[in-house]
């Protein structure tokens, strides 16, 4: 979406989100003061340490859960319960199994009361856009877990949110699959006759965010805040051969592992295309989750 002069528009605002869970030893603090934003045409990368709330701030941005304090905006207003202007796509595929492909790319579309005539159309679009024509009557079980995320990302699609919220959608397929699918959902981005207009990767791929997002936003460890947001100018389709994603990719990785912004690879200055540091972020305190390896994808 954008204004009238042809600006772009923020779709979501992160505002100082805290999110804390109770324990037997008192409480659990796992994000701590985080705030970016997404606008439209943005694909956003989300990375950090394993443990370090991605994947929980991906239900707070949607309202599946409330934040302990802070707030989510969406187009301007507060989000306090499910938006139904996003849509998730799981890493563990969450199909029903005891409904067929064409059910469960059906089960949004059901739940918000559409007639079965417009189910039936929005339905066969989204199978035949994710490349899942000859496969309506088949059962999730039939399925690799390729074919089983193209049903997943099927019914995402198929309500046509505004935002497209992935966790780790592709760390569960072997190499080939999720490099397929990475570009397949970079083609719906770009088409401007499809949704989403924006999308928000959470993802231990250092690489996979580098391919994908035209910004990254990197998180501590936990208690977890906003380290850098780093923008991405490379240009499309990205060649991970190069210099400037080498740079890049060092970066990030060394940006994690330390735990707090520096210079660039072999004190350089930041490659081309980073952000300063977001303010406030300072050393961050140790915890127990293993530095990342640039290309984990657990």
């Amino acid at each position: 979406m954008r204004n009238n002069d042809g600006d772009t528009m923020t779709l979501i605002e992160v505002q100082d989100i805290k999110k804390d869970y109770p324990s037997h030893h008192g409480t659990i603090s796992i994000i701590n003061g985080v705030s970016f934003d997404v606008a439209d045409n943005d694909f956003v990368a989300i990375i950090g340490p394993s443990g370090c709330g991605k994947s929980t701030m991906l239900r707070i941005i949607q309202g599946l859960e409330r934040p302990t304090s802070g707030e989510v905006r969406f187009r301007g207003k507060p989000v306090l319960s499910t938006c139904n202007e996003m849509a998730m796509v799981f890493q563990s595929f969450a199909l029903l199994p005891w409904l067929s492909i064409k059910e469960n790319v059906a089960f949004g579309l059901v739940a918000r009361g559409w007639t079965p005539e417009k189910i039936n159309a929005q339905v066969d679009r989204y199978i035949s856009v994710t490349g899942l024509v000859g496969f309506e009557e088949a059962y999730p079980r039939e399925l690799s877990g390729g074919m089983r995320q193209r049903v997943g990302l099927a019914r995402a699609l198929a309500v046509e949110p505004a935002v497209l919220l992935m966790d780790e959608p592709f760390s569960a397929l072997d190499a080939l699959t999720a490099e397929g699918l990475r570009e397949e959902v970079l083609q719906l981005w770009r088409d401007p006759d499809l949704p989403p207009e924006a999308v928000a990767l959470v993802t231990h791929n250092i690489e996979e965010a580098l391919l994908m997002a035209d910004k990254i936003v990197v998180l501590s460890h936990r208690p977890s805040r906003v380290l850098a947001v780093v923008p991405v100018t490379l240009p499309r389709p990205r060649d991970r051969k190069s210099d400037a994603f080498y740079e890049l990719t060092d970066y990030l990785y060394s940006l994690i592992t330390e735990g707090a912004p520096g210079p660039g690879p072999a004190g350089k200055a930041l490659p081309e295309g980073t952000a300063t540091p977001a303010a406030g972020a300072g050393p961050v305190a140790p915890a127990d989750d293993p530095p990342p390896t640039p290309d984990a994808s657990g």
